[in-house]
């Protein structure tokens, strides 16, 4: 095996020694099977996490060799270490962690107990079964937990093979769910279930030891060691702190000790996007919930310098956090956030610029904000709450009266001053007729591939149609192996151009060539009453057709915004050969069904008391399909339920085909109306293609006509209005 110059445990130099290695590989090898493609290094430290291989936990610290003995409120602890009587200095540190006001959190120990939801109850009661669900998926083990396992990966399994299963089962929110039963009930059975699960799970998962550990079946990736140390275990902590009677000093002090270690782990092994944001949000929680560490003050410094410089290096100058997708610019920007609670709550100080770098993060819910006050789930994102957002946002700003009127549904502040909004690193352009629910409103995503969580999905668009989402991005689902997975990940999950049965390709390149230093190639103008946003797909080095990597066709997508009424799409084709090519352009329907005119080939769907219609320009060759629910030949048609989890709900995709040679132009009017109202635009003729440029006829519902000219150097006109070229 080639060495990797990375430091190699002495168990795994045993387990790669000519003597054991035929003794141990078959299993190596089912393992292998079972996590795909792994280099033979990684196999084996991923067996080292499952238990196929001991993990040695090495020399660590005894706990009062931890702590900082000269500190005031340690000095029963430390005239106990002076006598030589370690269990009298143990129980001297209970004693003190039992007892003490500070530091705080944001949970009292000593505020009466709040009611237990019902659905907090039923994790409770499965979690005293040993019974619990990981991403949507229930399984119920038997007297021992095996941290390790995920039922995903067993043979026969039902499910798509997902390494997510055993990773956020390890993040304990089953844990808090006991915790909080507790104090709602008083039923010790709770908290004595808990504390056993706490003794078992340090005693079966000591941190590894000189690297991190992400490997599938890992209970030590740096993420889930972060969300363990900002979220469940100091709820746990302090909901049974003050209760020794079912929370026993041993189990305390495993569990501090273990915190520490965490926070040891955290701070030597740090990565980088969103979850560096939990990772260092986690180790500032540890530095200052625990100050009796010799090493908080190191690990409050290191965490808040890696948050501050985050806040630079990971958010762009127009706000979006550089992995393009907004449920994680949310998971940064918590994370930011809560250091900055956690750290203000113990008048602890912030590096300078901490909280006024903030402000553009909260500014891009703002802005992006659909009108259901949810944002466009691009990349792997998933459906928040803007208004909720906002509303930490204001209370951080309070001279935002912006933020304040989406916080309180109008009821206070003033509305933004503008509508439409292009995001010029992000490559998000925003069109809308006005912040009301009942809003028009269009976002094209024309951006770099981004950090993280990528889809293949440049130059589609999301519609909204008076406040009803009518066409669609797949968004996401659970991050498992499955074909539906696949689906969303692709350009076939969003409204995008096929060239000739391939699909975009950005793949492969480092996650830093993703991250853009200047603003990218969009074409914008915002006016009364135009909107107009054009970028291009095929032109940068990464933007492919396809695993082949072709890069014959250049596409241009114009989107023309006549306010308020309706917008005019237009995708031009620029092959590099004489050759005929086959190009499909899709648009998924958020509805039960769709209705094609086989006249004009419009498409119509109706959602609610809103009737939408993608009317296109009829050119020779063009033909129109509707794909719905299917699985074979390949995946089309389904909208994810929600983010992790699986199972879809077929939806009508429109799909758009033209085969020809030479530049090749769609031109595409998307128009709501109110059902049994009459749309916008009755006709759109063609009048002349000459030299790569069309002229064509809009006839509005009034009779007036509108003149329309797609240029060849990619700018447009309609009417006095006048776009200039990509």
């Amino acid at each position: 095996m080639r060495s990797s110059g990375v430091w190699r445990p002495s168990c795994v130099r045993g387990f790669l020694d000519a003597a054991t290695r035929p003794a141990i590989w078959p299993t190596i090898r089912r393992f292998r099977r079972l996590v795909g493609e792994m280099t033979r290094r990684e196999v084996i430290l991923s067996a080292m996490a499952v238990g196929i291989m001991p993990a040695q936990e090495g020399e660590t610290p005894d706990l009062i060799e931890m702590l900082d003995l000269e500190r005031p409120e340690l000095q029963a602890v430390r005239e106990a270490v002076r006598k030589g009587d370690r269990q009298a200095a143990l129980k001297a540190f209970a004693a003190h962690l039992r007892s003490r006001k500070t530091p705080r959190w944001f949970i009292d120990p000593d505020a009466p107990p709040k009611d237990l939801s019902d659905a907090a109850r039923e994790w409770a009661d499965m979690a005293m079964q040993h019974e619990f669900v990981s991403v949507g998926i229930r399984h119920r083990f038997g007297d021992k937990i095996d941290w390790a396992y995920n039922p995903t990966t067993q043979p026969g399994s039902p499910h798509a093979p997902d390494h997510e299963w055993t990773w956020q089962l390890n993040r304990h929110g089953a844990w808090t769910c006991l915790a909080a039963a507790y104090n709602a009930t008083g039923d010790a059975r709770y908290a004595r279930e808990l504390a056993q699960q706490i003794r078992d799970w340090i005693r079966d998962n000591p941190p590894p030891q000189g690297r991190a550990l992400q490997a599938p079946y890992s209970r030590w990736r740096t993420i889930e060691a972060g969300l363990r140390m900002a979220n469940a275990w100091p709820e746990i902590y302090h909901r049974l702190i003050r209760h020794p009677e079912v929370f026993p000093d041993d189990v305390l002090l495993a569990m501090v000790r273990c915190m520490a270690q965490h926070a040891a782990y955290l701070d030597a092994f740090p990565t980088g996007g969103n979850w560096l944001c939990m990772e260092a949000n986690g180790l500032f929680h540890v530095g200052v919930l625990f100050p009796e560490f010799k090493d908080a003050a190191r690990w409050r410094e290191h965490a808040l310098e890696r948050l501050r410089r985050e806040i630079d290096a990971q958010v762009y100058p127009d706000g979006a956090q550089i992995e393009l997708t907004p449920g994680y610019h949310h998971v940064s920007l918590h994370n930011f956030v809560r250091t900055l609670e956690l750290a203000r709550l113990n008048a602890i100080p912030l590096p300078s610029g901490y909280q006024e770098g903030l402000e553009r993060m909260y500014d891009l819910f703002l802005r992006l904000m659909t009108p259901d006050r949810d944002v466009p789930p691009f990349n792997d994102s998933w459906s928040v709450d803007v208004p909720e957002i906002l509303t930490e946002g204001f209370r951080l700003f309070p001279s935002r009266s912006d933020y304040q009127w989406i916080a309180t549904d109008g009821k206070a502040g003033k509305p933004p001053a503008f509508t439409s909004h292009l995001f010029p690193y992000a490559g998000w352009a925003v069109m809308r007729t006005g912040w009301d629910r009942q809003a028009h409103y269009l976002v094209m995503d024309a951006g770099p591939f981004g950090y993280g969580h990528q889809h293949e999905d440049k130059l589609s668009f999301v519609l909204y149609a008076f406040g009803r989402r009518m066409i669609f991005d797949a968004g996401s689902y659970a991050y498992d192996a499955s074909e539906m997975r696949r689906y969303v990940i692709s350009a076939r999950g969003h409204n995008v151009i096929h060239v000739d049965g391939l699909e975009q390709f950005r793949r492969g390149g480092p996650r830093d060539g993703y991250v853009v230093k200047a603003p990218v190639r969009v074409v914008w103008r915002s006016e009364r009453s135009r909107d107009y946003a054009a970028a291009s797909y095929g032109t940068l080095p990464e933007e492919n057709w396809g695993p082949e990597k072709k890069r014959n066709v250049v596409q241009i997508r114009r989107v023309l915004f006549v306010k308020p009424d309706f917008w005019i799409l237009c995708d031009t084709l620029k092959p590099a050969d004489d050759a005929g090519h086959r190009y499909e352009s899709t648009f998924h329907l958020d509805a039960p069904e769709a209705q094609v005119d086989a006249e004009n080939l419009s498409v119509t769907v109706e959602k609610e008391d809103v009737a939408f219609r993608i009317l296109p320009l009829k050119v020779p060759g063009l033909s129109v399909r509707i794909i719905q629910g299917q699985m074979e030949p390949f995946v089309q048609g389904w909208l994810p339920k929600r983010h992790g989890r699986t199972g879809a709900g077929p939806r009508p995709c429109a799909y758009y085909t033209l085969e020809r040679s030479g530049t090749v132009h769609y031109v595409m009017v998307l128009m709501p109306a109110r059902k049994g109202k009459p749309f916008p635009v009755r006709a759109l003729d063609s009048m002349q293609e000459t030299g790569g440029e069309l002229t064509a006829r809009l006839v509005l519902a009034s009779g007036r006509s509108l003149r329309l000219r797609v240029l060849a150097d990619g700018g447009m006109e309609l009417d006095r209005f006048r776009a200039p070229a990509v």
